[in-house]
């Protein structure tokens, strides 16, 4: 009997353990966090009640205990493991609520429905990725392998003397797709949210050598900086537009345009390839939101101007 107890206590504690590795524990940044809470931070959970946004993330979780999905937060994206799909959150959201009460009386029911018409097919604010964007058994992509391509991609969405605003951006080798923030500037008053966060951080030191270097990025940061920082950050996200491109069809264009530009570096040919997809409307493209006119336009001259 005491040796059952001591199992049932094991048992009950192994699977404590994985949940919290799982689901409360970021096994890469090492840190603690909860994936699905509800926070009214980033302007697509602005979209949202609060009632409603604990309602979708509840939704949220009962599909990744299902198939699988992860909000990518700062970016408005959702990434679905099963069936493989990157949905804009806004797009998510935006029908959540529409949905009306039946959606937060049922919200696992909701967000299934939403999965359902997501895989129905592509459409503005739903991009299909391909973890084998290579192609099956194919390692290299013009002498590249996966983190050279991905660092030639993320490269191509550096533009060079285009005047806007650094807005993020992230790329995935593994999973196959990039994200491009677009903004032209930020309102005066988010500059200024900026200004006040950083006056909460008090005098920088002065900075002599490499020791006070790893001093100063040792150094526990400062709770109403983070605080005033994460505010800004938020509010800046009201003015970008993310633009996502995946890597599969990427592929099969710079695949097309090569043999036209045998001498130029791949980043090169890749800021073609992607402004032409961009241009003409091709598909394995999409944006988070319907994006103006001027930031289609400033997201050609990312793409375009190499310098």
């Amino acid at each position: 009997m005491i040796a059952l107890i001591v199992i049932g206590v094991l048992v009950l504690g192994l699977a404590g353990f994985v949940f919290w590795f799982l689901k409360i524990r970021d096994p890469l940044k090492g840190e603690d966090f909860y994936k699905f809470h509800a926070e009214q931070k980033w302007a697509w959970e602005l979209t949202l009640t609060p009632e409603q946004e604990k309602a979708f993330m509840a939704g949220l979780e009962a599909y990744d205990d299902e198939r699988g999905c992860y909000p990518m937060r700062e970016e408005g994206i959702l990434r679905v493991y099963s069936p493989m799909m990157l949905i804009s959150l806004f797009w998510m959201t935006e029908r959540f609520a529409a949905m009306g009460p039946a959606a937060v009386q049922d919200p696992a029911g909701a967000v299934q429905q939403l999965m359902t018409d997501a895989a129905d097919g592509e459409t503005d604010g739903i991009l299909y990725y391909d973890d084998e964007w290579m192609g099956e058994d194919v390692e290299q992509v013009d002498g590249m392998d996966k983190y050279a391509f991905t660092d030639a991609i993320m490269s191509a969405t550096r533009a060079q003397g285009v005047d806007h605003e650094f807005a993020g951006g992230y790329a995935d080798e593994d999973k196959g797709f990039v994200t491009m923030g677009v903004l032209a500037k930020s309102p005066s008053h988010v500059a200024q949210m900026y200004e006040d966060a950083y006056a909460t951080s008090g005098p920088q030191p002065e900075l002599n050598n490499r020791l006070d270097v790893m001093r100063e990025v040792m150094k526990a940061e400062d709770p109403e900086y983070v605080a005033a920082y994460n505010k800004a950050e938020a509010e800046k996200s009201k003015y970008i537009n993310t633009l996502v491109f995946c890597f599969d069809r990427v592929v099969k264009h710079y695949n097309d345009a090569r043999p036209q530009m045998q001498h130029a570096e791949p980043r090169d040919v890749l800021s073609v390839v992607m402004a032409q997809m961009l241009e003409d409307g091709r598909s394995g493209y999409t944006w988070t939101r319907p994006p103006s006119q001027e930031q289609h336009e400033l997201a050609l001259a990312l793409l375009g101007n190499r310098g």
